[in-house]
C-alpha cells in the first residue's frame, strides 16, 4: 500500500456557507471539483491557500498522511426563487412558501412519532406505524381548511355579501372597494357569482401546488444516483430467524430513494379541493331553494328533491367525494408492492377526474342554466354562503382530535383503544350540542361533557408515563415524547392564523367606508341613477375567524409573560456556566502552548463540576463580561422547547372553544371577551407585519432561503405527510456525499493508496454526514465492477465505513434532533446518552443535565444491541462502563453558540496526570470563545470553528485513530472531586 491520503469533506450548515468560506479561502482560489448548481463539491486551486494552522499537509510519507480538503455545498437545494427573479417575484414564491409552512410542520410530525417501524419483514414494505395514516388525514384537512379560508373570502364575502339582494325598486349595490369591472356580477344569480368566484381557491391551492412540485423539478429520488448504488443483498427477501435485525430507520433499504408522498397523494389533495368547493356551494343553493336548515333538510328528503332535484344530487356528489379522498389518504400511507401502490394512482386519478368533471357541471348549471328569479324584499339584505360556520368549525374539530389521539400513538393497545373511544364520545356529545338541542343551557352541558372527555383522554393518553421503562424514555424525547402531537397542534395554529389574517383582513377591506358621493357606507351604486336611500346592512364578521382572532389575542399574551420569565431567568445575572475541556496542537511551541492556554481557556467558566453547579460570577469586566453575556444570550436562545410546548397547549385550549361552538357563545357573554375581541385585529395586524416583513427580508436577500432556519429543518425530511410541501433536499445531499465518499476509496485504492475520509459537518450539515454514514453501511452497497467478483465486492463494501470519521462542530444532533424526532436520532440510533429538555427559568437552561453527567459520567448509555447505532459504526462502544472505546468521532462546542451543544455529555474534563493526557468524553471537545480568524478581538458563536487551534487538533486525533485502525479505550474520570 502506498501513501495514506486523507479527504477532509466539509459539509456547511443552516446559514449555506459558500464553498470559499468552507475553505478558509476567497472566491478566485477555489474551483469546483464536480456537481451543479444544486449540489457541487469545491477545492482549492494548487498551490493551495490557505492559513497556516490549517494547510495541507504535502509531500506525505509514510508519518505525514496527504490531507486534501472539500468542501461541499448542499444550500441551494433548499433555497427556490433563482437570483434571476425580480425582488417582487421573488416575494411572491416567498408568500407561497409562507403558506406551506404548515404543510411542512405536518410532515415533520409523521417523523416525530414514536416507533415508527420503517422496513418491516419485507424490505420492499414500507411500515409506517401507529398514526401514519392519521397524520395523512391531517394533511388533507389542512388543504381543506385553507379551501374553506379561500371560499369564505371570494364566496362568502365577495360573491354573497358583497352583492346584497336590493329592495324592490332600489338600484344593485357592491362593496365600493371592489373594481368597476366586476359590476357585471351585480346581473347574476347568487349562485353564478359563487360558482364563478370559487374558481379562485382552486386556482390558489394550485398555486401552492406548483409552488411545493418547483423546486423538485431538478432532482427526483427515484431515478438520481442509481448508476452508483445496488441493493443490500437481502432485498427482495422475506426475513428469517437468522436475518439481520431491521435496522435503524436511517439505515433502512432506499431510504432517501423511497417516495412515501407522490402522484396519489396530490390528485387526492386536489380532489378533496374540487369535492369541498361543491358540496359547499351545492349544499348553499339547496337550503336557499328550499328555506330550510341543515338538519330539517335531512328529515325532508322526498320534499327536498321535489324541489331542487339538481342541487341536492350534486350535494352528495360533493360529499362523497370529500368522504373517499379522505379514505385514500388513509390507505395512502400504507405503501407495499407496486402493485398496490399502482392501484392507488389509478383511482386517484379516477376520483381527481370524476371530482372536476361534477365541479364544471355544477359551473355550467350555475352559470347558464340557473335562472332562478331574484327574491326581492322590503329593505337590502345579504345572503352569505351557509356553513361559514359548520365547515371550519368541524374541520377544526377534526384536526383538533387527531393532534389528541397522537398522544397515545406509540403505546399498548389499550392506550390507544380507551383514547379512541373517550375522543369518540367526546365528538359524538360536539355534534348532538351543535346539531340536536336547541336551548342554550342544554347545548352548555353537553359541551361540557365533551370538553370533560378530551381532558380524561389526554390524562389517559400521560398514563404509560407511570411506568418506569415509559418515563426513562420520555425524559430524553421532547415533550414527554409528543413531538407528534406539538407539530400539529403548531401547524394547526399556523394554518389557523393565515387563514384568520386572509379572512379578517378581506372583511375589513370589503367593509371600510367611503365618503364618495355615490356611495353610502361601504357599499356603491352598480348601475346609473342614484344610490340607495338608508343605511345598508352591516356585513356580518365571520364567527369562526374572529373567535380565533380573539383567542389568538389571548395566546400572545401569555406567550409574551413566558418569553419575559425566560428573559428575567436568563440575564438576571451572571452564571459560571460549565465549559467543555479544550486540546491544543500537539506540535505547537511551548511559548505558543502557553499563549494559546492564556487566551482561551480560563474566560470564567469551569470545566470540573463540583457536586453542585457554579455560583454566579463576581461583577466580570472586559473581555470576560462581553463573553460572559454572548453565554446568557445563547442560553436564551436554547429555551425553544418549553415556549413551542407552551404554544401548543395554548393551541388546543383555542381548538376545544373553536370546535365546540358553544362554548364560545359562552365566553362571549364575558366583558372581557369583548375587550379583547376590539383589540384581536390589532394582534392580528401585528402578526401580518412580522410575516411580510419575515418574507420580504428574506426574499431581498440573495441567499433566497424562504422563512429562514425553520426551512432548513422542515426540508430534510422526506415528504410523508403532506404532499404539497417543501421539497427533501436530503434525498439529493445524503446519497451525494455517499457517492462522494465511495468514489474516493474506490479511486485512491486504483492508484495504490490507503485511503480515508474525515466528514467535517457543520450544524444542520451533521444530519446529511450522519444519514450518509447510515446510507454506506446499511442503505445501500457499492457499485459493482465488473472485474471483480461478488465476495471481493462484499468486502469493498463492508471496508468503506471503517475508512471514515465523523468531525461534527456547532450541531443540534443530541439537545434538538434526538429529542425531537426520536425514531430517526434518538439515543438507540446516536449510541450515546439523550439529554433532557432546557429549563425556562433557570440561568443555564440545562443546569440538571449537567449535574446528572457530572455525578454519573457513565451511567445510562445503554446495553449492547443487536442494531447497530452511529457510535457502533464508527468503531466505539460505550455498553461497558469500565472500558470505554472512543468512536472515531469528535465534536467541538462552545457555550457561547446559541444552536450549538455536545454530542456525549457536557463535562468533558481534560488533565494531565503523570505527563499523560487523560480525557473523560472521548468525543466532545471545546472550541475557543475568540473568533481566531478576526483582525480585532471577537467573540465566536456559531460559525467560526474551522480556524480553530481545537478543530486542527480534533482533525490530527481522527487521522491518527484512521491509521490505527482500531477503536482507542478511554481511560475512566469521575466527574465528582
Amino acid at each position: 500500500m502506498g501513501i495514506t491520503r486523507v479527504l477532509e469533506l466539509r459539509i456547511h450548515g443552516i446559514a449555506n456557507s459558500p464553498p470559499a468560506d468552507a475553505l478558509l479561502a476567497n472566491d478566485e482560489e477555489i474551483m469546483r471539483e464536480d456537481g451543479d448548481a444544486q449540489g457541487s463539491f469545491w477545492r482549492v486551486k494548487a498551490p493551495a491557500v490557505t492559513p497556516p494552522g490549517l494547510a495541507p499537509m504535502t509531500g506525505a510519507t509514510d508519518a505525514a498522511p496527504q490531507i486534501t480538503t472539500e468542501a461541499y455545498s448542499w444550500g441551494n437545494q433548499a433555497r427556490s426563487g433563482g437570483s434571476a427573479l425580480a425582488v417582487i417575484g421573488r416575494s411572491i414564491v416567498h408568500v407561497g412558501w409562507l403558506l406551506v409552512l404548515p404543510f411542512g410542520l405536518c410532515n415533520l410530525a409523521y417523523w416525530a412519532r414514536r416507533r415508527i417501524n420503517g422496513e418491516g419483514e419485507h424490505p420492499k414494505i414500507w411500515l409506517g406505524g401507529d398514526g401514519a395514516g392519521l397524520i395523512r388525514v391531517f394533511a388533507l384537512l389542512q388543504t381543506l381548511f385553507y379551501t374553506v379560508g379561500l371560499l369564505a373570502v371570494f364566496v362568502h364575502l365577495i360573491a354573497a355579501e358583497c352583492f346584497p339582494t336590493p329592495a324592490r325598486g332600489e338600484p344593485q349595490e357592491v362593496c365600493a372597494v371592489l373594481p368597476t369591472w366586476l359590476d357585471f356580477l351585480a346581473a347574476w344569480t347568487p349562485n353564478a357569482r359563487a360558482a364563478l368566484l370559487s374558481l379562485a381557491p382552486i386556482a390558489v391551492i394550485l398555486f401552492l401546488y406548483i409552488v411545493s412540485r418547483r423546486a423538485r423539478a431538478d432532482f427526483h429520488p427515484e431515478t438520481a444516483f442509481d448508476d452508483e448504488a445496488v441493493p443490500r443483498a437481502d432485498r427482495g427477501k422475506t426475513r428469517g430467524e437468522n436475518a439481520p435485525p431491521i435496522p435503524p430507520i436511517l439505515g433502512s433499504q432506499g431510504f432517501w430513494q423511497r417516495t412515501r408522498t407522490a402522484e396519489t397523494a396530490e390528485r387526492t389533495h386536489l380532489a378533496a379541493v374540487f369535492g369541498l368547493i361543491l358540496a359547499v356551494l351545492a349544499v348553499d343553493a339547496l337550503l336557499d331553494a328550499t328555506g330550510l336548515g341543515l338538519v330539517e333538510v335531512l328529515g325532508q328528503i322526498p320534499a327536498v328533491i321535489d324541489t331542487a332535484a339538481f342541487p341536492f344530487v350534486m350535494s352528495l356528489i360533493g360529499i362523497v367525494v370529500v368522504a373517499v379522498t379522505l379514505a385514500l389518504a388513509w390507505t395512502g400511507a400504507l405503501s407495499g408492492e407496486n402493485q398496490g401502490r399502482r392501484s392507488l394512482r389509478g383511482f386517484s386519478a379516477f376520483v381527481l377526474i370524476f371530482a372536476a368533471l361534477a365541479f364544471a357541471v355544477w359551473l355550467v348549471w350555475a352559470i347558464w342554466i340557473d335562472k332562478a328569479e331574484a327574491v326581492y324584499t322590503d329593505a337590502g339584505t345579504t345572503n352569505g354562503l351557509h356553513g361559514m360556520i359548520l365547515v371550519p368549525t368541524a374541520i377544526a374539530a377534526l384536526g383538533a382530535l387527531i393532534a389528541l389521539a397522537s398522544l397515545s400513538w406509540g403505546y399498548g393497545r389499550i392506550v390507544r383503544y380507551v383514547c379512541a373511544a373517550l375522543i369518540f364520545a367526546a365528538l359524538v356529545c360536539g355534534v348532538i350540542a351543535t346539531a340536536f338541542l336547541t336551548t342554550f343551557e342544554d347545548q352548555l352541558r353537553m359541551s361540557a361533557v365533551a370538553a370533560v372527555l378530551v381532558v380524561i383522554a389526554v390524562a389517559a393518553s400521560y398514563s404509560p408515563l407511570g411506568a418506569a421503562k415509559n418515563r426513562e424514555v420520555s425524559v430524553v424525547a421532547g415533550w414527554h415524547g409528543n413531538g407528534a402531537a406539538v407539530a400539529l397542534l403548531i401547524a394547526w395554529f399556523s394554518s389557523l392564523a393565515i387563514t384568520s389574517l386572509l379572512v379578517l383582513g378581506s372583511y375589513a377591506l370589503l367593509t371600510t367606508n367611503t365618503d364618495t358621493p355615490d356611495t353610502r357606507a361601504h357599499l356603491r351604486t352598480a348601475s346609473a341613477g342614484d344610490a340607495a336611500a338608508g343605511t345598508p346592512s352591516e356585513i356580518p364578521l365571520p364567527e369562526f375567524y374572529s373567535r380565533f382572532a380573539t383567542m389568538l389575542v389571548l395566546i400572545m399574551i401569555v406567550i409574551a409573560v413566558a418569553v419575559l420569565i425566560a428573559l428575567v431567568g436568563a440575564l438576571h445575572r451572571f452564571p459560571a456556566f460549565s465549559l467543555p475541556g479544550m486540546l491544543f496542537p500537539k506540535d505547537l511551541t511551548p511559548d505558543q502552548s502557553r499563549e494559546q492556554k492564556e487566551r482561551d481557556v480560563s474566560l470564567g467558566g469551569v470545566t470540573s463540576i463540583p457536586n453542585d453547579y457554579p455560583t454566579s460570577e463576581h461583577q466580570p469586566s472586559g473581555r470576560l463580561r462581553s463573553v460572559a453575556h454572548a453565554r446568557r444570550i445563547a442560553g436564551l436562545a436554547h429555551r425553544g422547547e418549553p415556549v413551542l410546548q407552551l404554544l401548543a397547549i395554548l393551541t388546543a385550549a383555542a381548538l376545544l372553544v373553536l370546535g365546540i361552538p358553544v362554548l364560545g357563545v359562552w365566553l362571549e357573554g364575558f366583558p372581557l371577551w369583548g375587550e379583547l375581541q376590539r383589540v384581536s385585529g390589532w394582534a392580528l395586524g401585528l402578526l401580518a407585519l412580522t410575516a411580510v416583513a419575515w418574507v420580504v427580508s428574506n426574499a431581498a436577500t440573495s441567499a433566497e432561503r424562504p422563512l429562514g432556519l425553520v426551512w432548513d429543518i422542515v426540508c430534510f425530511f422526506p415528504r410523508a405527510g403532506h404532499p404539497f410541501t417543501a421539497p427533501c433536499y436530503a434525498e439529493r445531499a445524503v446519497p451525494e456525499v455517499a457517492k462522494r465518499v465511495r468514489r474516493f476509496i474506490k479511486e485512491t485504492r486504483a492508484d495504490g493508496d490507503d485511503p480515508y475520509v474525515i466528514l467535517s459537518a457543520h450544524s444542520m450539515g451533521a444530519t446529511i454526514a450522519i444519514a450518509a454514514l447510515f446510507m454506506l453501511e446499511l442503505g445501500t452497497a457499492v457499485a459493482p465492477d465488473a472485474d471483480k467478483s461478488a465476495d471481493d465486492e462484499a468486502d469493498d463494501s463492508q471496508d468503506v465505513v471503517p475508512r471514515v470519521a465523523l468531525l461534527t462542530h456547532g450541531v443540534q444532533i443530541r439537545a434538538y434532533f434526538s429529542r425531537f424526532f426520536p425514531e430517526v436520532f434518538g439515543p438507540r440510533v446516536l449510541g450515546t446518552r439523550g439529554t433532557r429538555g432546557p429549563s425556562l427559568v433557570r440561568t443555564d437552561p440545562w443546569k440538571k443535565q449537567v449535574i446528572d453527567e457530572a455525578r454519573q459520567p457513565r451511567a445510562s448509555l445503554g446495553a449492547a444491541s443487536d442494531a447497530p447505532t452511529l457510535v457502533s459504526l464508527l468503531g466505539g462502544s460505550f455498553t461497558d462502563a469500565d472500558a470505554w472505546k472512543a468512536p472515531r468521532w469528535r465534536n467541538l462546542w462552545r457555550r457561547t453558540d446559541y444552536l450549538g451543544f455536545p454530542v456525549l455529555a457536557y463535562p468533558s474534563e481534560i488533565s494531565e496526570r503523570d505527563g499523560t493526557t487523560v480525557i473523560g468524553n472521548p468525543i466532545d471537545r471545546g472550541a475557543t470563545e475568540r473568533c481566531p480568524s478576526s483582525y480585532l478581538w471577537k467573540i465566536a458563536r456559531h460559525n467560526d470553528y474551522l480556524s480553530t487551534a481545537q478543530y486542527r487538533e480534533a482533525r490530527d486525533e481522527l487521522v491518527d485513530q484512521l491509521r490505527e485502525g482500531s477503536a482507542v479505550a478511554v481511560t475512566a474520570v469521575s466527574g465528582a472531586r
